[in-house]
């Protein structure tokens, strides 16, 4: 085979070359815009979630601080000045109860909560990833009862008053729903952010 016969078959090679990498061009650059918009949705869930999680920490801290304060105050008056307040016990408790609630949220957040995960590190990461979307669709599913729950018990309780303090005891029991709602919020983020991960592991 001649020069002139060889530039010839790589002329006829050359448009089905050029195909090929225009296709694969184009195929990467599309698998790049999905990722980069999945990690896009992904960053903004997450500081939704970041920024939910900052105000519960500051309102949870400033419920431990009124609670340490009352209870000093409770003690001072009746071990000191001999005249107890008929408000602390109560005040400090109903503190204690949104305090305990708000923080499991932060804890959820931050993926804290006890587990038994001895069986489960058994199994590959892929099926690891799968068992946690589960058991999060289980939670979501149980925080969703127990906000419908909340929401109807509160209402129920709007007539009642506190013993003391005489306010709606629905204010106590209004933790509840808000802290099932805020802990569904950031699980429903988890539980997006582990199938968009888990997404974009097959595309590559």
């Amino acid at each position: 085979m001649d020069k002139l016969e060889r530039r010839k078959v790589l002329r006829k090679g050359l448009p089905s070359l050029r195909g090929f990498i225009s296709f694969e061009s184009r195929k990467a650059f599309w698998i790049f815009l999905s990722s980069d918009q999945a990690d896009m949705e992904a960053s903004l869930l997450d500081r939704i979630s970041h920024g939910l999680n900052e105000v519960v920490k500051y309102l949870a801290a400033a419920l431990l601080a009124s609670m340490t304060v009352i209870v000093f105050l409770q003690v001072l008056f009746r071990y000191v000045l001999n005249h107890p307040l008929d408000w602390s016990e109560e005040l400090g408790s109903f503190a204690f109860v949104w305090m305990s609630l708000l923080g499991a949220s932060i804890g959820l957040k931050r993926n804290e909560h006890p587990r038994l995960d001895l069986v489960v590190n058994l199994f590959s990461s892929e099926t690891q990833r799968l068992i946690a979307g589960l058991y999060n669709l289980a939670i979501l599913f149980l925080l969703a009862v127990l906000f419908i729950y909340g929401v109807s018990l509160t209402a129920s309780m709007k007539s009642q008053l506190t013993a003391a303090l005489q306010y709606s005891v629905s204010f106590v029991y209004a933790v509840l729903p808000i802290s099932a709602a805020i802990m569904f919020i950031h699980l429903a983020i988890q539980t997006v952010g582990l199938f968009l991960a888990k997404n974009q592991e097959r595309k590559k």
